[in-house]
């Protein structure tokens, strides 16, 4: 008996319908390999900041303390005028922290360690014009009596001088406040102690954050607007935003965002053209607590 067998090859609705289960199958694993990247790359970015933030505070602490808790000590957070308000710009003022040390707590600035130490904490503009990014700039200085880091002038010609330290760079906003308050007087705070801690909050972007930031899609006016950016979204959406320069409190969810409120943090609103840069800040926040709690020592 003959046995009979039949050869069958696939048909061109097969062969379409397999190319198109391939297809669908490719961009599934493209779209999943993108989200592992983005979210890689996301995390990478966010665990260089903190390292970053981390040496900061680590520097911000050792300058605490070292705080003079003597009869003479002092402390001041206030802030000074950056850049004048203009007719296009309103007025940008940065903050500063300046306190007396004792040289036996920073033996890099008194290598004797019997003198004390001026010590000023301060946000200067990266660059003068037509931009919002600064730069923490610590100024060490041993104690003056001519040119002392209390007086404004002093203050602002010590930044340009070699006891200044650039501490990190980026930074789109920085407070430094005690108890919620930004603004501080040692001796119209208390005659007899400081503070018993004070809280370093950053705002600051960097790496490809900063030098390829999400673009307008089109142009926003008015006082309310809804935006689409195009980009790379940020790790985290922060509460405001940076728009040119104008800072304005967002939400929804990347790549749709709505502006909420215009003109925040002493900026004017204003129109901004299709491929304006939006740049979205990582936060980092930090509470140092003062020697002593701040207890004066009066001998």
């Amino acid at each position: 008996m003959m046995k009979s067998s039949t050869q069958r090859g696939m048909t061109l609705l097969e062969i379409m319908i397999a190319l198109l289960l391939l297809g669908v199958l490719s961009t599934f694993v493209v779209n999943v390999v993108d989200s592992v990247v983005g979210l890689w790359q996301q995390g990478e970015r966010r665990g260089r900041g903190d390292l970053v933030y981390a040496s900061v505070a680590e520097r911000f602490q050792a300058d605490l303390r070292a705080l003079h808790l003597g009869e003479r000590g002092w402390m001041v957070i206030d802030d000074y005028v950056a850049r004048p308000a203009t007719d296009e710009t309103a007025e940008w003022r940065l903050p500063r922290l300046r306190f007396l040390a004792t040289g036996a707590g920073l033996t890099a600035d008194d290598s004797s360690g019997t003198h004390a130490v001026e010590v000023m904490w301060v946000l200067v503009p990266e660059n003068v014009l037509k931009s919002r990014f600064a730069r923490l700039v610590r100024v060490a200085q041993l104690e003056s009596t001519s040119a002392s880091l209390r007086e404004s002038g002093a203050a602002s010609s010590a930044v340009q001088g070699v006891n200044s330290t650039t501490i990190v760079d980026g930074v789109l906003n920085l407070t430094i406040d005690v108890d919620g308050s930004s603004s501080f007087l040692s001796d119209a705070y208390s005659a007899t102690h400081f503070p018993p801690s004070l809280n370093l909050n950053i705002e600051r972007v960097s790496g490809n954050s900063r030098k390829k930031p999400p673009r307008l899609d089109g142009s926003v006016d008015g006082e309310n607007a809804n935006a689409v950016l195009r980009g790379i979204a940020p790790a985290t959406l922060p509460p405001m935003a940076l728009v040119g320069e104008e800072w304005v409190r967002v939400g929804g969810s990347f790549p749709r965002i709505s502006f909420t409120a215009r003109g925040q943090r002493s900026t004017l609103a204003v129109s901004h053209s299709a491929g304006s840069f939006v740049y979205f800040p990582s936060l980092y926040s930090s509470r140092h607590q003062l020697l002593n709690y701040g207890k004066r020592v009066v001998r």
